[in-house]
């Protein structure tokens, strides 16, 4: 991700040219003389110089790239690091306003239009130079009271805009006119922008006190929220709700409850952190919006909850609280003749979706809760159990020839895809790399499926890029690296996302927690995506393959975890034998080839799939188990049947 932006040199354009004003030009007299001299003296506002003369042109409509770059300047942000570039599709990386929007994007001052543009020339509008104003403020950590807005032509002020220009129109930076009319799709010229920032940079400097924020005790029920009583400070109202349908309320959100559920964000497709401590410093990981979690407690930034053994935090300005009464659906398995499948619900949209995990196993026909996708609770009992391919170390080759894979998706790609033929074509390719680096085909596939849409995504078609690699929440296609062919994606994902010790999903390294897809508390789904059923869905179309094909590799070998950290891999099963390397996280899954008793009266030890990456070449592996002087290193796995 980019971190900086190289510093470009601008165009002919007004707002950076640096000349200084002459003894009389073109403001002299004019009604905002004032304010542009004095935002010529500060050097944010410049001139144009034709034939020998300065033209600041009071006049011209100030367009939405150009206001951007005022309020960078205005907070002296000229040199702030952009971590996260936003796209916006009309803003190029060549156009001279690019540094300004993403700093100002990056201060949370402008948002795109909801095709994702910034209409970077367009004309700004009163109502919009008050939303940028107002986000410039936020960022500044002054929160303006807000007035109540009286003009003849209130109700024209658009709804995401009217809480910026009540904000506004309080501090008396953006005034009505003298007809009570406020126009706010009215445009903003070069003169009256200086007065409104003249009077911004006052009010920067003088902010008024925040107001005493306003808490309310609420009681909710299925279908209302009724307030009870203001507090005015959050611990108070936090005190006051002692009933079971009772909540905090802050500017109309849910900021307490006795009991519900939290969801990270506000809408798709959207994540957010789960933080280890209510001060925000290290992380967990990222959870994609509508995710349902347990709700634990709350303070005025924060939010503590569970998802599955994780305990964590969000800002409470990244996550929403909805009250166990208010909720209308949940998540849940479905067991029906051998098949398992996961219907997943979305707390903010209230909707759900539907995959095949795998085998029901031993599980009746019905529907089952599960947090983690391998206990199982219904019918009042409980059941524990573990997909194969959800837990199956992916440094192990599958017995599928190419033909046999292009042959999976040809027949059993859905209808959307139908015209499609890309990965119809690349078992080849999936099979090479398995030989190349010791990564299993099958898997490669499978997340190929998945990221794709069987091949069907443009950023697939068009930027050969079948992984999402780089693609970021939000701008896939536009963030999503592209590359000359699908063999060279393939490769890449497997050299420098899988085995690269520096940032590898499987090397040893903050983002490896096991060679497998598993969840969010192992494998590769722990981070590399923020959908906490990523490693669920990519087992299920190794489930659905493996199913077609035959069924020759589900449960060929058991798969057993460690206990333990740094549990060491032996080339014989004896202490004594050479220590060939260690299996650095307790709970890691390994693939159990035999049982071996120890000749050396040392217990049970287990031969297992040798780690042969980037090179490695080790003919037998293996693993203390248990019965000897060692304790217990490792247990089996229940599987599904």
């Amino acid at each position: 991700m980019k971190k900086w932006f190289t510093l470009l040199l601008l165009p002919f354009v007004l707002l950076f040219s640096s000349y200084t004003a002459s003894a009389a030009d073109d403001i002299t007299g004019h009604y905002f003389e004032k304010d542009m001299r004095k935002l010529i003296e500060l050097g944010f506002l410049k001139g144009e110089v034709i034939n020998g003369e300065t033209y600041y042109k009071p006049n011209r409509d100030v367009t939405r790239a150009e206001f951007a770059a005022f309020l960078v300047r205005v907070l002296e942000a000229q040199n702030l690091e952009v971590i996260n570039p936003k796209h916006f599709s009309d803003v190029k990386e060549n156009a001279w306003y690019y540094r300004v929007v993403q700093q100002a994007a990056e201060m949370n001052i402008v948002n795109g239009t909801p095709d994702g543009k910034f209409l970077p020339d367009a004309p700004i509008s009163r109502e919009a130079m008050a939303s940028m104003m107002n986000g410039a403020f936020e960022y500044k950590g002054i929160k303006l009271p807000e007035a109540e807005l009286k003009f003849a032509d209130s109700s024209k002020v658009q709804s995401w805009a009217a809480l910026s220009v009540k904000r506004m129109v309080y501090a008396k930076i953006i005034a009505g006119y003298g007809d009570n009319t406020f126009r706010p799709s009215e445009y903003a010229t070069r003169g009256t922008t200086s007065a409104f920032l003249v009077r911004m940079i006052d009010v920067l400097k003088n902010p008024p006190k925040p107001p005493v924020p306003n808490f309310y005790l609420a009681k909710v029920t299925k279908d209302t929220t009724t307030n009870i009583r203001e507090y005015e400070t959050y611990n108070e109202a936090k005190a006051a709700a002692t009933d079971a349908d009772h909540v905090v309320l802050k500017d109309n959100k849910v900021v307490y409850m006795k009991s519900g559920v939290v969801s990270p964000a506000q809408v798709q497709p959207l994540a957010s952190v789960l933080y280890k401590t209510s001060g925000f410093g290290d992380h967990y990981y990222s959870l994609v919006a509508g995710t349902e979690t347990e709700f634990l407690d709350a303070g005025e930034t924060w939010v503590k909850v569970k998802f599955n053994n994780t305990i964590g935090y969000f800002k409470m300005n990244e996550a929403t609280l909805h009250p166990t009464v208010k909720l209308k659906g949940a998540s849940y398995f479905k067991a029906e003749d051998g098949k398992l499948t996961h219907y997943t619900y979305n707390v903010n949209t209230d909707t759900y979706g539907a995959f095949w995990y795998g085998s029901s196993g031993t599980l009746p026909n019905g529907t089952y809760k599960s947090k983690d996708g391998h206990s199982f609770s219904g019918n009042g009992n409980v059941y524990n159990m573990y997909q194969y391919f959800n837990v199956m170390p992916l440094y192990t080759k599958t017995s599928y020839t190419a033909e046999q894979l292009n042959d999976f998706v040809r027949m059993n790609k859905p209808e959307s895809a139908a015209d499609n033929t890309i990965l119809e074509n690349l078992g080849h390719a999936f099979k090479n790399v398995e030989e190349k680096y010791n990564v299993n085909a099958m898997y490669l596939l499978a997340h190929a499926i998945h990221e794709s849409g069987w091949g069907t995504s443009r950023l697939a078609i068009e930027k050969k890029n079948l992984f999402g690699i780089r693609a970021t929440d939000g701008s896939a296609y536009e963030s999503g690296d592209t590359f000359k062919s699908y063999e060279a994606c393939i490769e890449v994902l497997v050299k420098e996302y899988l085995l690269d010790p520096t940032s590898s999903y499987f090397i040893q390294g903050w983002k490896a927690n096991g060679e497998v897809v598993g969840d969010k508390e192992l494998g590769m789904n722990v981070r590399y995506a923020s959908d906490p059923y990523w490693g669920q869905k990519i087992a299920g179309y190794m489930y659905r393959i493996d199913k077609y094909l035959g069924e020759k590799e589900r449960n060929q070998y058991g798969i057993s975890v460690t206990l333990t950290e740094e549990v060491n891999v032996r080339s014989d099963a004896t202490a004594n034998a050479s220590r060939l390397y260690s299996i650095p996280l307790a709970g890691t899954p390994v693939l159990v080839l035999d049982r071996v008793t120890s000749k050396t009266n040392e217990g049970t030890w287990l031969q297992i799939a040798p780690k042969n990456l980037n090179g490695a070449n080790y003919e037998k592996t293996f693993v203390y188990s248990h019965g000897g002087p060692y304790g217990t290193l490792i247990r089996d796995l229940p599987l599904a049947p």
